[in-house]
């Protein structure tokens, strides 16, 4: 009854435009209460059980009144209205708006009690979090020079899979070598991502990315599909917390995203950082902004002596057991020079401390063991381009002292303490956005002769790095270089996010072997690493809001030692939500 009793008064407070509507779809009763029920009906505010009750109710209520009616004696209204006439009440419009909100607040109260609705069904937690991802579906050619040399030794996977035997006499086999005459052409590859951010307060925000990615490389989440339809490879790709008391400062600790200034000169565009970084902003004017950033990022940990030496020996060579982080600083300024025209500029110093590979105490693999002290001082990751030498110091072996096993692992020739100086001018010309950017880089660490004096009778010198020779068997001059330089202009939005926009770039990219860790660099230019310089062009265009198509071509080729020019062509169409 209280159900019905409330359908009954919101009907009275809408009976003037109901009936009106009502009437325009069907012939009305001349009793204004059963066309009422009719349309609440309609509105499905009633079932037609409930309406037929109320309809018989109202028959037989209107019945009764007619016969009161006539059996009452005809009285002269008070007010000389006549037979026939039409009286409206009047009601003010405080009142009406009083009785609407008292039945607003009665349907309400009813809702929940009965869970029509629950207004507060979502728990407030879902409401913190925001989602994110992308996908990019690529088709992608590798293009080898002819002229090319073929004997570039693959030392990346050397490590990976070594120690490995240099004695071919022994071995029966060669080291690996570098893929750098048989094309590789449309390849489809594959990149996606899914993200959360998660705001716990006021000052506290977390963050977690799952990735693709063939291996667990740290500058690539790129997948080559097909190989037997295998089901494909899952990454934590980030995983981070920020704190941020204010909106000019904030500390982030975790795995996250490159948090400095930079282009894709020495950094990969899909490095992640694992460490902890603080960046501030210090505001001088609406248009000049200064800031900086701070970081220490572990990079790799080493596990001190293996255990191949004597208790004296370990210790005279517990300096290998130093883990290795870089620590960075990197301070600039934004300045909003025009209307429509601005200046970021950021000078950078990354210092990775004990890259340097180690040579190994005397190592008397003779007698079975199958460790040295400084394995290692190998690097966790590398690709190619750095200057590398062999780290174990091989004792002969007593029984044939000169053919003798010699399986090694390479370390680091030099350290790396890069110094970095970036810029980046946006403008437009007329509604068109035009970015300009320039970066040098020096590695502060690099000395030539290093990597020649440290060790007496030979031991430590570089095994690439050389020029060719035209004796066959020998190496030229050993070649390297410390510097790295890039410069890019970009026509168009630099990121297309809606139908129709659009960019072209055109840049060229000059890095030498020792200008940069070459385990951090981009994998597209000369298929990753260093020693490499060349053209990059690239187009994008908008086919829908957040869809995007990429043409992209990367012509590399090396800066020193024999050929070896890589032409990597990329036809790609990607997504964001």
């Amino acid at each position: 009854m209280h159900k019905k009793a409330l359908c009954l008064v919101v009907g009275v407070l809408l009976a003037g435009p109901a009936v009106t509507a009502f009437a325009q779809d069907a012939a009305p009763s001349t009793n204004a209460t059963i066309n009422l029920i009719h349309l609440m009906v309609k509105k499905g505010l009633l079932t037609q059980g409930e309406a037929d009750g109320l309809l018989k109710q109202a028959n037989d209520e209107a019945m009764q009144a007619q016969k009161a009616a006539v059996a009452a004696p005809t009285a002269v209204p008070a007010d000389g209205a006549q037979p026939g006439d039409v009286r409206a009440v009047y009601v003010p419009q405080n009142v009406r708006n009083e009785i609407r909100e008292q039945v607003k607040q009665e349907v309400i109260a009813q809702a929940k009690s009965e869970h029509w609705a629950e207004p507060n069904a979502i728990p407030d937690w879902l409401d913190r979090i925001s989602w994110y991802g992308d996908v990019h579906v690529r088709d992608e050619s590798w293009l080898y020079s002819r002229n090319n040399a073929n004997d570039f030794i693959d030392y990346a996977a050397l490590n990976r899979n070594g120690p490995f035997d240099i004695n071919t006499s022994t071995a029966n086999v060669y080291p690996p070598l570098l893929n750098s005459t048989q094309n590789r052409t449309n390849m489809l590859r594959l990149q996606a991502h899914i993200g959360m951010n998660v705001k716990l307060g006021d000052t506290i925000t977390a963050g977690v990315r799952i990735g693709s990615g063939g291996d667990n490389n740290p500058v690539s989440t790129t997948q080559t599909l097909g190989g037997g339809l295998i089901k494909k490879d899952i990454w934590l790709d980030q995983a981070w917390i920020r704190w941020q008391p204010n909106k000019d400062l904030s500390v982030t600790a975790g795995r996250m995203p490159d948090p400095f200034m930079v282009t894709d000169l020495i950094y990969s565009t899909e490095l992640n950082f694992d460490g902890v970084a603080g960046h501030g902003e210090l505001p001088f004017s609406d248009d000049l902004t200064a800031f900086a950033t701070l970081g220490a990022f572990p990079i790799q940990y080493t596990g001190g002596t293996t255990g191949n030496e004597a208790p004296a020996e370990a210790s005279s060579n517990s300096k290998y057991s130093d883990n290795r982080w870089m620590s960075a600083a990197q301070f600039g300024f934004k300045w909003k020079f025009a209307d429509e025209a601005s200046w970021k500029m950021a000078l950078a110093y990354y210092y990775f401390d004990r890259m340097r590979g180690q040579l190994s105490a005397p190592c008397y693999l003779y007698t079975g063991i199958n460790y040295c002290s400084t394995d290692d001082t190998a690097p966790d990751y590398m690709q190619w381009g750095n200057t590398v030498f062999l780290l174990r110091d091989i004792v002969p072996s007593t029984s044939s002292p000169t053919n003798y096993a010699q399986p090694q692992f390479v370390g680091l020739s030099y350290n790396y303490h890069i110094a970095d100086l970036t810029n980046k001018i946006d403008f437009k010309v007329g509604e068109t956005p035009i970015e300009i950017q320039a970066e040098y880089e020096r590695n502060l660490a690099y000395h030539a002769r290093d990597a020649f004096d440290r060790y007496p009778d030979g031991l430590g010198v570089p095994v690439n790095n050389y020029q060719g020779s035209a004796t066959s068997g020998e190496n030229g001059p050993y070649k390297s270089g410390p510097v790295g330089w890039l410069v890019r202009g970009i026509i168009g939005t630099p990121q297309p996010m809606a139908l129709n926009e659009w960019n072209i770039a055109l840049g060229y990219k000059y890095l030498q072997p020792d200008a940069m860790l070459d385990g951090l660099t981009d994998q597209n230019f000369h298929l990753g690493g260093t020693n490499a310089k060349g053209f990059i062009l690239t187009a994008d265009y908008g086919i829908a809001p957040r869809t995007w198509l990429s043409a992209r071509y990367y012509g590399a080729k090396q800066v020193y030692g024999p050929p070896f020019t890589i032409d990597v062509v990329q036809f790609e169409i990607s997504t964001k939500f």
